[in-house]
């Protein structure tokens, strides 16, 4: 009998998780909850223990004891029945003390997956359940909480059926799966989200002992990204937006203004949406990214400076997001240069298709952050320059936001074979 000890997830970073216990023998494997958490910081992943410390202690004295009750439990099977006789249920049965010979089968609660589902999102937006690190989600993230569980209410009407906690299965993971693929058609990229977030509410119906600690979901080739084709305008392109007057709706213009600044500043929306000229001081704007937390200096660039004099006693109301990204669109499709055609890659139902839009129609808040981003690169400054105005902390993820198309990575190449008289 071989008896290994792990916790869920060990290469995720800080958070509670579960500890549970394998045993294997004559090729028979039970996994068996071990009913204690620990936070993944305190796991020894290489010795597959709790940390040997103070704060440790009583709970390795706990884990002795059941691992000690699993070999004496393990040995006294093995000399009334015979090694090749244990079958996993005897073993858990005697383990936890249930009678083999009766059927007590466990009592499941009937509870709705999308009821459940949305007292996870209350939840989350009172406090109550917080991220790995304990700190609480952000309203941006608890968004993508809403449409998962409309995504799963309309995959509940295409089936015809209800589903409850205790239905959760593979196959209903998969099949939840194939409807957003091949029904819905939806993008990768948002498939994705949709599982993961839903695989956030059930590790939280867990937490709560809802579902059994025992539930083992293989997402193995549900999940994945990609790297969208997103655009980024040119300076011709901002140029073009600055000069355009001609708004039927008030509303409008301040849109393209603050679109226009954030091109110049690499502003989040959720950060340029309640700009005050408080933080406008020394040629500077000074933020605490709501995101992030992180505290920033964006140096104000001229354009942008032009924008703020305009505003001096103070900076209308921004609609919200939503309506900002509609009334951008709007405004771009009488910028004759912004309707010049855009093929977007994508992935959908596990095919790479290609779709050609004009680029107007691809407008949105964080375009800006992405054109920001896009022009201060090609124009040679420095990346961690670059990074510390926007707040990015990853390399990786600074680049997904650097959309310069081959021709003009070709002509940066070019014109630095320039400076250096090699043409």
């Amino acid at each position: 009998m071989r008896l290994n000890m792990y916790i869920r997830n060990p290469q995720r970073e800080g958070g509670i998780t579960s500890i549970y216990f394998t045993i294997v023998w004559c090729s028979k494997r039970l996994i068996l909850q071990a009913g204690e958490s620990i936070d993944r910081s305190d796991w020894n992943n290489k010795k597959f223990e709790p940390k040997q410390n103070s704060d440790n202690a009583q709970l390795i004295g706990r884990l002795s004891k059941l691992e000690q009750k699993i070999r004496d439990t393990f040995e006294k099977l093995e000399d009334e029945h015979g090694v090749d006789s244990i079958t996993p249920e005897m073993l858990k049965n005697a383990i936890t003390k249930k009678n083999v010979t009766k059927s007590q089968p466990e009592k499941k609660q009937r509870i709705l997956i999308t009821a459940f589902f949305q007292q996870f999102i209350d939840d989350t937006k009172a406090g109550k359940r917080k991220s790995n690190n304990k700190l609480q989600i952000k309203a941006d993230s608890i968004k993508s909480y809403g449409s998962t569980l409309r995504s799963f209410e309309k995959f509940e009407r295409y089936i015809g059926k209800k589903y409850f906690l205790n239905n959760i299965s593979q196959q209903l993971i998969e099949d939840y799966e194939d409807y957003l693929s091949n029904i819905q058609g939806l993008a990768l990229n948002t498939k994705s989200t949709y599982l993961k977030k839903f695989g956030l509410m059930i590790d939280y119906a867990i937490e709560n002992k809802l579902i059994d600690k025992g539930l083992e979901l293989n997402w193995k080739g549900m999940l994945g990204a990609e790297n969208s084709d997103s655009i980024y305008l040119s300076d011709k392109e901002i140029e073009d937006l600055m000069n355009y007057n001609k708004f039927s709706n008030p509303t409008y213009e301040v849109v393209r203004d603050l679109f226009v600044a954030a091109c110049k500043t690499g502003l989040r929306y959720s950060d340029f949406s309640k700009l005050t000229q408080e933080q406008i001081r020394n040629g500077n704007i000074y933020v605490l990214q709501t995101k992030t937390k992180a505290k920033v200096t964006i140096p104000i660039h001229p354009i942008a400076q032009r924008i703020f004099d305009k505003y001096a006693a103070g900076f209308p109301q921004c609609p919200t997001n939503q309506p900002f990204n509609d009334y951008l669109k709007e405004i771009g499709k009488n910028i004759p240069s912004l309707k010049k055609p855009f093929l977007k890659k994508i992935t959908r139902g596990g095919q790479v298709q290609v779709e050609k839009y004009e680029k107007w129609q691809l407008l949105q808040s964080h375009s800006a952050r992405r054109t920001y981003c896009t022009l201060e690169h090609m124009k040679g400054t420095p990346i961690f320059t670059i990074m510390a105005i926007s707040g990015h902390k990853d390399v990786k993820v600074f680049k997904n936001y650097v959309k310069s198309s081959g021709e003009e990575n070709a002509e940066i190449m070019r014109n630095a074979w320039r400076e250096r008289g090699e043409i």
